[in-house]
């Protein structure tokens, strides 16, 4: 399979190579594993007879087809998310190796309080809540979606953190994933850092 053609079915599966020149540069070799990793494939950007079987595979099942683009509910649940962090989520959208939508970006500090109640946050000082000289939200939650319906499976929310990785790198927009968190880890949740952005 010649560089070309990687690149080519990268794309095809909704993975973004970068031009389609023959050339195997850092874009390439990203996208491919980003596609090993969404795959479940050992990822180590070679294309060994497992992850050439799968570029050779049809990207037409449900469980793969990238979201080229949000749905209405996901952006408008973008209205009043930082413009940076929103720009990283549409990238993904293009890049994600499994369809998602996006659950929450602002939130009201009443909201918050209700979830720390139901222990499904542990702060008040969550960066849903606007803040900032723009008065914006430095986070969402995602929701992976298989054959439209919202799924919880952890794995999915990995490939998920790959192609929001992925984008945040594309962007030159640093992100943190609530799944590397080392304790309760939050596997929807995409923040910008305190550091970085303040507010």
């Amino acid at each position: 399979m010649t560089t070309l053609e990687i690149q080519r079915r990268l794309k095809a599966h909704g993975f973004d190579p970068g031009p389609l020149d023959g050339r195997s540069g850092p874009r390439t070799e990203t996208a491919l594993r980003v596609f090993q990793g969404a795959r479940g494939l050992v990822v180590d950007g070679v294309v060994g007879p497992k992850t050439r079987a799968a570029l050779a595979a049809e990207a037409a099942d449900a469980f793969h087809t990238p979201s080229p683009t949000l749905d209405a509910r996901s952006e408008r649940n973008l209205v009043g998310v930082h413009p940076d962090l929103a720009r990283v989520v549409r990238r993904a959208a293009a890049l994600a190796g499994v369809a998602f939508a996006v659950t929450e970006g602002a939130r009201t500090l009443a909201r918050q309080r209700k979830l720390v109640a139901a222990g499904a946050s542990q702060t008040l000082r969550s960066r849903h809540i606007p803040g900032g000289g723009a008065n914006v939200a430095h986070a969402v939650d995602l929701a992976a979606k298989v054959g439209g319906a919202i799924r919880w499976d952890w794995p999915l929310y990995e490939r998920l953190a790959a192609a929001m990785k992925q984008a945040a790198q594309d962007e030159a927009v640093p992100i943190e994933w609530g799944g590397d968190w080392p304790s309760f880890r939050d596997g929807p949740h995409f923040q910008l850092p305190w550091a970085r952005y303040p507010g």
